[in-house]
């Protein structure tokens, strides 16, 4: 009787590599049968980007730039002046126009004097009618003379006026030469420079609001759903990882972008996603323009009202 070989590992070992296999297999049928793509509740948790608020400033009247008196990267506060227009030709409207409303009120009293004493002739004449010392044409003619008096008190009065909206518009349009902040803000780029020809509304220097700022996270369409305006926000960024930031989330991209999931094979769906954007107060400054942000936002349960009490 011939005795039997002794098994080598490779006898052992086959049985188990085809048992894993199976279960690997059997896995994946497994969770490809039973998987699920929609919110299940909980945080969602996505990466995007600070923006600050970006405000343009330009002139309100064409001109030659004079002045920008601000640098890139100083603080502004509301009011302050940030660039000027050579003001030569505007100067010269404001003088004329000046001017003329002095010329019109001249013209003005000339004819009120003109009129005082039409006015009294006319009652002279009426007092000398009584005592037959006057005729009526007399009276007439003075009665008219008062009356083209008063009509002349009127026009006159039309144009001063007219001259005092000139002068009152001529006096605007030389304080638009003048450029000054409408917040307060860090000034991100100076556009333009002095010598430069500028356009009405022509941006001249660009602010960063920084006590609010804007952060927007791509969130994949399978979340999105449960995010509603008003939702809490947390936010951390790399520079202060161990510090969070607080804010609402103000508004949810109505149209998808690119997918965060594209399926080649037609054998899942493609998952596009969804900008969602949230502000939170910036009192220090700390959050900067292009810091990359990791977003929290905590979704209410449905029927939750709003932060604040609102719904």
């Amino acid at each position: 009787m011939a005795e039997s070989k002794p098994k080598g590992p490779a006898a052992f070992i086959r049985p188990v590599l085809l048992v894993m296999v199976l279960g690997v297999v059997a896995f994946f049928v497994w969770r490809n049968a039973t998987r699920t793509e929609g919110y299940t509740g909980g945080d969602v948790t996505s990466t995007g980007t600070v923006e600050a608020v970006q405000v343009q400033l330009g002139f309100k009247v064409a001109g030659r730039l004079a002045e920008v008196s601000v640098a890139e990267g100083s603080m502004v506060r509301p009011g302050q002046l940030v660039a000027r227009l050579e003001t030569q030709d505007l100067d010269v409207a404001v003088s004329a126009a000046r001017a003329t409303v002095e010329a019109a009120r001249a013209s003005l009293a000339e004819a009120r004097a003109n009129l005082i004493r039409a006015k009294r002739d006319f009652q002279r004449q009426l007092e000398l009618m009584k005592s037959d010392a006057t005729t009526t044409q007399q009276v007439d003619d003075a009665r008219a003379a008062a009356g083209v008096a008063e009509a002349q008190v009127a026009a006159r009065l039309a144009q001063v006026r007219q001259a005092d909206n000139a002068r009152a518009q001529a006096e605007l349009q030389r304080s638009y030469a003048e450029l000054r902040a409408s917040t307060s803000g860090q000034v991100a780029e100076r556009v333009h420079e002095p010598g430069e020809m500028i356009l009405v509304g022509t941006p001249v220097v660009t602010l960063a609001e920084l006590d609010t700022v804007k952060v927007r996270a791509p969130v994949d369409e399978t979340r999105v759903g449960a995010i509603r305006a008003g939702d809490a926000v947390r936010v951390r960024v790399y520079t202060f990882d161990r510090r969070w930031f607080d804010g609402q989330v103000t508004d949810i991209q109505p149209a998808g972008e690119f997918a965060t999931r594209k399926d080649w094979g037609a054998q899942r769906r493609d998952i596009r996603t969804f900008t969602v954007t949230a502000r939170l107060p910036n009192p220090d400054h700390l959050l900067k323009d292009g810091m990359t942000a990791e977003v929290t936002i905590h979704p209410r349960p449905t029927g939750e009202p709003l932060v604040g009490g609102r719904r």
